[in-house]
């Protein structure tokens, strides 16, 4: 009889430790459960490259010809990746090489895009501009384009003005003056890397 209490109380014992056993599983299971989804990226690598600050302030520094301050940007950018909980690829990724030229093309493309937009409505062609950035390449065609239906569109107005075609220079003269008075009226934008 002593032995089968004993058998008893161990078998009891061995099923009171399992299902301990198996709470102290189930609430360790939760916590890294918990742990892990805790570290979901908030952010994107994507969204960090693309973020407005980034850009800007490389492009300035791009502009300034300032290679130390673009480091900086992008040492701000792997904070930014730590805190969001970007993986650990993402992070060397903006340490990289690779990265580092990423933003630069970027910012020399908008470059390109403001100091077109700048000629464009002072009525100027394309300068140096294809020289200067040639990270744009595949702009050129259609600022070439804009630079040509913007003369049309003056070669309209002189001929509208003069009553004749081809328009007087008189004409032409005075709606270049009308073409510049709005360009500076106006803050419209012109996009060229979006076709409408």
């Amino acid at each position: 009889m002593v032995k089968a209490l004993l058998i008893i109380a161990a078998v009891f014992m061995c099923i009171v430790f399992a299902v301990a056993g198996w709470f102290v599983y189930l609430a360790e299971d939760t916590n890294q459960r918990d742990q892990a989804s805790a570290q979901v990226p908030v952010i994107t690598l994507m969204e960090i490259l693309h973020a407005s600050d980034l850009q800007a302030g490389v492009k300035e520094a791009v502009r300034n010809g300032d290679e130390e301050a673009i480091n900086t940007w992008m040492e701000q950018a792997q904070v930014v990746a730590k805190a969001g909980y970007l993986a650990q690829t993402h992070i060397e990724y903006l340490d990289s090489q690779q990265a580092h030229d990423y933003v630069v093309f970027n910012a020399k493309r908008q470059l390109f895009n403001e100091a077109f937009e700048a000629r464009y409505y002072a009525l100027k062609d394309m300068g140096n501009l294809k020289e200067e950035y040639p990270e744009a390449y595949d702009l050129f065609d259609r600022t070439e384009a804009l630079l040509e239906k913007r003369d049309a569109i003056i070669i309209q107005m002189a001929s509208a003005l003069s009553g004749t075609t081809p328009p007087s220079e008189a004409a032409l003269n005075e709606a270049k003056q009308r073409w510049l008075a709005r360009a500076e009226g106006d803050s419209l934008s012109l996009s060229i890397d979006q076709p409408k």
